[in-house]
C-alpha cells in the first residue's frame, strides 16, 4: 500500500541507510549505500568530489535512491530525480546527518571533519517521481 504524504515524510526522518543509483560512463548502473537528510521535499546527501558516484552524477544527474527497511513489516521508498547543488552548507548538513546516525557525541566529532572541505560535496536530489510500499497495515 502507497504512504500518505505524512506517513512518507515520517519514513523517510528516520536513519536509515539508501542506496543512490547512478549512471556511469558506459551506462550501466553504479549503486552504493549512502546516509541522506529528507528536508523540505528533497533528499540531502554528501560524498566525496573523486567518487564514482559523484562523477556519475557530474555526467548524468537523474539518480535514484532507495529507502527501505530490512525486516518485516516491510517498507520502501524509491526516489527518482535530479541531483541539484545543496542550498545548505555543506558542514551544516553533515552535522546533522552525522547526529543522527551516530548520535550527538560520535556525530559532532564525526562531522568537524568536514568543516571547510573542499574534497567533498553536498547536494540534493529533487523527486521527480516517488514510489512507496508499507506493509504494516498488510494482513
Amino acid at each position: 500500500m502507497p504512504m500518505s504524504d505524512a506517513e512518507l515524510d515520517a519514513f523517510l526522518a528516520q536513519p536509515l541507510i539508501a542506496v543512490i543509483s547512478t549512471v556511469d560512463a558506459k551506462g550501466r548502473p553504479r549503486s552504493a549505500p549512502v546516509w541522506f537528510h529528507w528536508a523540505d521535499g528533497a533528499a540531502y546527501v554528501f560524498t566525496g568530489r573523486t567518487s564514482v558516484k559523484w562523477r556519475n552524477i557530474e555526467r548524468n544527474p537523474r539518480v535514484s535512491l532507495c529507502v527501505d527497511t530490512r525486516e518485516p513489516p516491510y517498507s520502501a521508498v524509491v526516489i527518482d530525480g535530479e541531483v541539484e547543488p545543496s542550498d545548505r552548507p555543506q558542514y551544516d548538513l553533515v552535522r546533522a546527518m552525522a547526529v543522527s546516525y551516530y548520535g550527538e557525541e560520535r556525530g559532532v566529532a564525526f562531522a568537524e571533519d568536514y568543516r571547510d572541505n573542499a574534497g567533498s560535496v553536498a547536494f540534493r536530489i529533487v523527486p521527480k517521481h516517488i514510489t512507496s510500499w508499507d506493509y504494516r497495515d498488510e494482513g
